[in-house]
């Protein structure tokens, strides 16, 4: 590697030294002997610098996560997609949960509690209907973002009264990423960076009933299939045709990750996963029905894509 190696002194003259290089240390050593060449001592100096400036570019850093659960709003069966999410993002640094323990309806947080590792904040309710676990959480959120080291900031919750909270993080230049059901409200939605939904339990089906049946079974009337859900409202429609426009009538193209950069400006939960996609080409190839007038094309690079107007 250029740079680097143990370094040999063999006296060729009187007052000058031959210098020679093989793997093994660091061109640190370098400085610990002499030369008469003040010439050598800068080239070498040139060299250990730029082998540190590649060290330090090739050295990324590696996030710090905090995750912050609701349990009161939040199932316990999501606790996996949860973490699994947050670990994407880097280190989990900090995994804290709150509620009223003593509420049966946070029973089946306790055995995951265990497993992830969390800490269980208590907070009882002194009065119905009031907010005391919702400002338990936020006040712990600031003092850890005050005290420690932590890039960006998960917020598993459904509830609006975090968006606040979650301006105020961004504000001071954290990620934060929210996690919630599609139940909730759109301008809470929209204040994250991004916002991702949880999948919650699976419906179960209900038990067949035991006994015999009494005479011949008749036939159960087809059920018409229920209406296939849109994948997006009108007025995401039209913004993402508007980008769209926009785009191409400035650059020829719409590149697919300015679409998605634009739209997620708009709609924080405009992501892949949320559509049931494992990445924006999968999503972009779902929503074409929607796309008619435009085409994907692809650069020579063969991995760039785009979108253009189809030819009349």
């Amino acid at each position: 590697m250029r740079g680097f190696g143990k370094i040999y002194l063999q006296t060729v003259g009187e007052g000058r030294e031959k210098v020679s290089f093989s793997a093994g240390v660091p061109l640190d050593s370098f400085f610990r002997f002499r030369y008469n060449n003040k010439e050598r001592k800068i080239a070498a100096a040139a060299r250990l610098s730029r082998a540190r400036r590649k060290e330090k570019v090739g050295m990324e850093k590696i996030s710090n996560v905090a995750v912050f659960i609701d349990a009161e709003n939040v199932p316990s069966a999501s606790a996996k997609q949860i973490f699994d999410e947050a670990s994407n993002y880097g280190n989990i640094l900090v995994k804290r949960i709150y509620a009223d323990w003593s509420k049966a309806s946070v029973k089946g947080w306790k055995e995951e509690v265990n497993r992830y590792s969390m800490t269980a904040e208590q907070q009882f309710e002194v009065q119905a209907r009031k907010n005391t676990t919702d400002i338990a959480l936020i006040i712990q959120a600031l003092i850890i973002l005050f005290e420690k080291d932590v890039d960006v900031f998960f917020i598993a919750a459904g509830d609006s009264d975090y968006t606040r909270l979650v301006r105020e993080l961004r504000e001071r230049g954290k990620t934060v990423i929210g996690l919630g059901g599609r139940n909730v409200n759109q301008s809470y939605v929209n204040a994250f960076n991004e916002f991702i939904y949880l999948d919650g339990e699976e419906p179960r089906p209900a038990p067949a009933k035991k006994g015999k049946a009494k005479g011949k079974p008749q036939p159960q009337p087809v059920q018409p299939a229920p209406p296939q859900e849109e994948v997006l409202d009108n007025k995401r429609k039209s913004d993402l045709h508007n980008i769209i426009d926009r785009l191409i009538d400035n650059s020829g193209k719409a590149f697919f990750a300015q679409i998605s950069s634009e739209m997620k400006q708009k709609y924080s939960d405009f992501i892949p996963k949320n559509f049931g996609c494992n990445s924006f080409k999968k999503l972009m190839e779902k929503l074409m029905p929607y796309l008619k007038k435009y085409s994907i094309g692809t650069n020579a690079d063969g991995t760039t894509m785009y979108l253009c107007r189809r030819e009349k």
